[in-house]
């Protein structure tokens, strides 16, 4: 890395905009340290991840990645790492033909700093955002940004910093486990009824295997079930094909195995791949990241039954401590959290001429938008407006009784929120 500017700082630290010059710099090593000292670090911060994922990305893009790094020749206090993130506007609202947005992306939603304090939070934003006006970036984006964490508090403070806000995703529930000591304590919040369907389903399902992904040499037989599952599944039907079993994704996936974050599962029925779920775990906490299940095996609710294996599994294996369905509600996570927060994803907008001017659009389209959803609702359409524009001219087919299970995830479980990476 080589430094590109300095920010004045009004504390007796220096504050350094480094650049992706190189992967052999001290920077790495002071990133790296922080990353060992965060209680609440995610493994897609870790600089091996972050290094490949860029590596992976086009060359030449007109925003570069940079480390926002606080401390003093001996020490560092915190570190930031934004890289290029480019967004169409019709993904996020926009109406009619769209064009694409370069802004930024503050990797794992967070500040690598053992001083979580309102101050640090907000100063560190402020820097953030005051790169990325200068790089000329439409936004700066921060995901599934936690509700009661201070840099949510200091994102959200009225005309302290010079950005606007734009709710990427409205503020939602955040749903997690917290593991008690004894297995038998978790399982006795359910109701005697519950339990016996539980191991009702467990008994339709016949042979089914649950075998848990940590090391480099399962990857390639998981991620080509994985792809398999995938374009089988609702999820890339709505989404895109979600696991595409590129070297891009064994590579990334190795690392995490290699540091020993990597804690994935795939679930067979009758030998058959049936469901996957990509996860993490790291200083305590399990992350649930990425599942699908083939619509084959929709009717025996495979997500559900997937997670409720995998939880026994976290009880009798290196338990964690909590269990993060990442952002958004749903009833699986209702039924299976024992304590829930809210998150919600940002863009902080520079105060600049394009910035402002993608943002004035973007919310003149949601007010359309709005209207136009009013209207429909006042008709009583919105049931058929909805089918329509999930199944297309094929909405009549998909109301057998297959496809009816699987998009409309008549059991919860098996819905799958679009969590970035």
């Amino acid at each position: 890395m080589t430094m590109t500017e300095q920010l004045p700082s009004p504390t007796t630290t220096r504050r350094e905009i480094l650049a992706f010059a190189t992967d052999h710099d001290r920077a790495i090593s002071d990133w790296a340290a922080l990353f060992d000292r965060d209680p609440v670090a995610n493994p897609y911060q870790h600089p091996d991840y972050v290094l490949a994922e860029l590596r992976s990305k086009p060359i030449g893009r007109a925003i570069h990645p940079v480390v926002l790094r606080d401390g003093s020749e001996q020490e560092c206090d915190a570190i930031g790492v934004l890289v290029p993130k480019t967004i169409r506007t019709n993904q996020v609202g926009g109406i009619g033909p769209g064009w694409s947005l370069q802004g930024l992306r503050l990797v794992g939603g967070s500040f690598l700093t053992a001083d979580q304090s309102l101050e640090t939070q907000s100063s560190l934003l402020s820097a953030a955002v005051a790169h990325s006006a200068k790089a000329g970036a439409d936004f700066l984006l921060i995901e599934d940004l936690d509700e009661q964490s201070n840099l949510s508090h200091a994102a959200l403070m009225p005309g302290v910093h010079n950005f606007q806000r734009f709710p990427v995703r409205e503020i939602q529930a955040r749903w997690r486990i917290d593991f008690p000591e004894n297995e038998q304590d978790y399982w006795n919040r359910f109701s005697g009824r519950t339990r016996y369907a539980f191991r009702t389903r467990l008994k339709k399902i016949g042979a089914m295997e649950l075998e848990r992904i940590t090391t480099v040499e399962q990857l390639p037989a998981f991620l080509a079930a994985a792809h398999e599952i995938s374009k089988q599944s609702w999820q890339s039907r709505q989404f895109g094909l979600r696991i595409k079993n590129d070297e891009t994704e064994k590579q990334l996936l190795s690392i995490l195995a290699q540091h020993g974050f990597l804690r994935s599962y795939l679930m067979r029925i009758e030998g058959k791949p049936a469901a996957f779920a990509i996860c993490h775990q790291h200083a305590g906490g399990f992350r649930y990241e990425e599942i699908a299940y083939c619509a084959e095996f929709s009717l025996l609710s495979p997500g559900e039954t997937m997670l409720q294996q995998i939880i026994v599994d976290l009880f009798q294996h290196q338990k964690p401590n909590w269990f993060d369905f990442g952002g958004g509600d749903a009833e699986y996570k209702r039924k299976f959290g024992t304590n829930s927060g809210r998150s919600q994803t940002l863009w902080l907008v520079p105060r600049t001429w394009r910035a402002g001017s993608a943002l004035s659009y973007l919310n003149t389209c949601r007010s359309v938008r709005s209207s136009v959803r009013s209207a429909i609702d006042a008709c009583g359409l919105s049931t058929k407006v909805r089918q329509w524009l999930r199944y297309g001219h094929h909405s009549a087919q998909a109301a057998t009784p297959a496809a009816s299970t699987t998009a409309n995830s008549v059991d919860q479980a098996d819905s799958s929120d679009q969590i970035g990476r």
